[in-house]
């Protein structure tokens, strides 16, 4: 009696908490598909009277370009990120070297060092290789600071690998890098998705870094975009909700084809020990 109390009290509870957290996206889609004279009423929870599909058109003609270059430099400086991650991550995991243990604290704390602090010190370093307002230039820098989660992430995983997979494979003769290209890896991949994910969301949704390191639109990540939709005179608040409807499609779609490989990571991070 007491197990189906608890379970009933805990539905609930979640109940309640998925409820409250479907109210801003309900607000989201609801004023994305309304006119300026009723956003001016400022009632956000009331439904449309009639539904304005073209602020979709709008946003996206002015979201279009930032979304191209978030696309290329998020995809981009994922696949670096995961493939420096997973090699660091084996290193500090697979190999006993003497300060194994503090470099991987030290990624730790990195990890989550806000970046904002050394923003200065970016901007100055990509105008030294001029690589200021560039694809490179944002790419190199998503991969120097989401590198270190990357290790992070993926060394964790590699810790749950059984080390008789390892010194099996070395009696069999196979070397350390194809033991973590045909094994390590292929073993890991719940892990390695979850790691993609993760840094693959936190590069696309940032945003000081594409304001502070662009000048124009040519290279000028999606959430600048995003931002700027509002308008200067006016707060076009339907139109910049349509467009946070459409940059928000990307990571949805993430989750729905991967989702099943997170979690299954997540468990296999986890679960094991």
């Amino acid at each position: 009696m007491k197990d189906r109390t608890f379970v009933l009290t805990i539905t609930v509870l979640l109940c309640v908490m998925v409820f409250l957290w479907m109210i801003p996206i309900y607000a989201m889609i609801s004023t994305s598909l309304k006119t300026q004279e009723e956003v001016a009423l400022q009632k956000y929870l009331v439904p449309p009277q009639k539904l304005q599909t073209s602020n979709y058109a709008k946003a996206f003609e002015a979201l279009k370009i930032g979304l191209r270059n978030s696309l290329i430099i998020s995809l981009s400086a994922t696949f670096v990120c995961i493939l420096i991650g997973s090699m660091a991550g084996y290193a500090l995991t697979g190999f006993n070297f003497r300060f194994a243990t503090y470099l991987f604290f030290a990624i730790v704390v990195v990890t989550f060092l806000p970046y904002h602090v050394i923003l200065i010190p970016i901007t100055q370093f990509l105008k030294t290789l001029n690589l200021l307002n560039t694809y490179w230039g944002l790419i190199l820098i998503y991969v120097i600071l989401n590198a270190p989660m990357a290790t992070l992430i993926t060394g964790t995983f590699f810790m749950k690998v059984p080390p008789d997979l390892e010194e099996a494979a070395i009696l069999d003769g196979c070397k350390p890098f194809k033991y973590y290209l045909k094994i390590l890896l292929p073993v890991s991949l719940p892990g390695l998705i979850s790691a993609t994910i993760l840094v693959f969301i936190q590069i696309y949704n940032e945003f000081l870094l594409g304001i502070a390191l662009t000048r124009g639109p040519q290279v000028k990540p999606v959430m600048p975009f995003l931002a700027e939709l509002k308008g200067t005179q006016i707060a076009q608040w339907h139109i910049q909700m349509a467009g946070a409807v459409i940059t928000s499609i990307i990571p949805v779609l993430v989750f729905i084809f991967l989702g099943r490989y997170f979690i299954s990571g997540l468990m296999a991070g986890y679960g094991k020990g």
